[in-house]
């Protein structure tokens, strides 16, 4: 019985020091705040005309260490918080702006059209003139790891608005990493927004190992990491496989996919019957896809996998899902299709 007890405390020992060994200040444990306070003034009426920022401030939230991490704004009609939901959109909005400290100076003018958008004020005759209130918090995230978001408690702010007008035209988003030198320019593949708030993007990019997302083309605004599907403000490089990919970015769900894609020629300039593909091929000397093509006089169109899900058509100088067929001349031809936004082209270059 000695012999057991001894074994079991040296049991407990090895066990209590692995511990230890484990919570080290270079892998520490991480935690998950439940909550921490915005320091916002409820007495305050916010002139957002005649003042150039607000500044709050708020805790830092107990991650366990110190961590690395970004504060974003959010605002509400209410303080009934629903997240996004398929095509559902969320029932706030998220400043673009992030910060690095909890000392938070928040641009007025943003916050103004920030508002705007939330309770659509987009008619300058019918925009209100009188005091109003919303409803803020505060979403931290940590840029090491995902999933970690902790959220304010949410404070009750008076403000005064003012007009301006509001563009809700589609937004693009860069990618960029290492298959374009990380460098956001006129060059980086770009997704294009769907809805008209400009939160959910679609495209198409060949990646190489690493990228991210990038809302301008300056690395000091909005740019988005993450892993396994999941976004965050600021986050790590996205690990990807080199490959021809359709991406999908959401920012009401701060989510994301990648699925490998072909794309082909179809149409009666190869048989009448539309049944012959030819595959395109990515040329990274010219960014396009590309393939050399015998056509008979007749009408294409381009498509991805094989299938109508995705094609495109209308116009070469503008292509768009679901669009008419292309007419072409019979000859050779290289065949050139951009995908790299922020509009769907092609280019049939005659073959001598």
């Amino acid at each position: 019985m000695k012999k057991l007890n001894i074994f079991a405390y040296c049991l407990a020992g090895m066990l209590a020091f692995s511990s230890c060994q484990d919570d080290r200040d270079d892998n520490p444990t991480i935690l998950h705040p439940e909550t921490f306070t915005l320091n916002a003034s409820t007495e305050t009426v916010y002139d957002l005309q005649n003042i150039e920022t607000i500044d709050w401030t708020c805790d830092v939230p107990d991650y366990g260490y110190s961590a690395a991490v970004t504060y974003s704004v959010q605002i509400n009609k209410d303080n009934n918080w629903v997240d996004a939901e398929g095509e559902n959109a969320a029932s706030y909005v998220t400043l673009e702006a992030t910060y690095s400290t909890n000392q938070l100076k928040i641009s007025a003018a943003e916050m103004d059209r920030s508002l705007i958008i939330l309770n659509e004020w987009f008619d300058a005759e019918t925009f209100p003139t009188t005091e109003q209130t919303v409803f803020v918090r505060i979403m931290s995230s940590i840029s090491t790891v995902s999933g970690y978001e902790a959220y304010s408690e949410p404070v009750e702010i008076r403000y005064l608005p003012y007009y301006m007008e509001v563009s809700l035209e589609p937004k693009t988003m860069y990618v960029v990493g290492d298959h374009n030198g990380w460098a956001a320019n006129d060059d980086a593949p770009r997704l294009i927004a769907t809805d008209e708030a400009g939160m959910i993007f679609h495209g198409y990019a060949q990646l190489n190992t690493q990228f991210k997302f990038m809302t301008t083309d300056s690395w000091a605004d909005p740019n988005y990491g993450g892993g396994s599907g999941t976004l965050a403000l600021g986050g790590g490089n996205i690990t990807a496989t080199p490959g021809f990919y359709q991406i999908d970015a959401n920012l009401n769900t701060m989510t994301y996919s990648l699925r490998t894609c072909t794309w082909g020629i179809v149409g009666s300039v190869f048989d009448s019957e539309w049944k012959t593909e030819v595959q395109l091929t990515y040329n990274s000397s010219t960014g396009a896809l590309e393939a050399d093509v015998e056509f008979s006089a007749g009408q294409f169109k381009f498509r991805q996998d094989g299938a109508w899900d995705y094609s495109l058509g209308g116009s070469l100088d503008e292509l768009v899902y679901d669009g008419g067929n292309i007419t072409a001349s019979p000859g050779r031809y290289t065949v050139r299709l951009y995908l790299n936004g922020p509009t769907y082209r092609a280019e049939l270059i005659p073959v001598e």
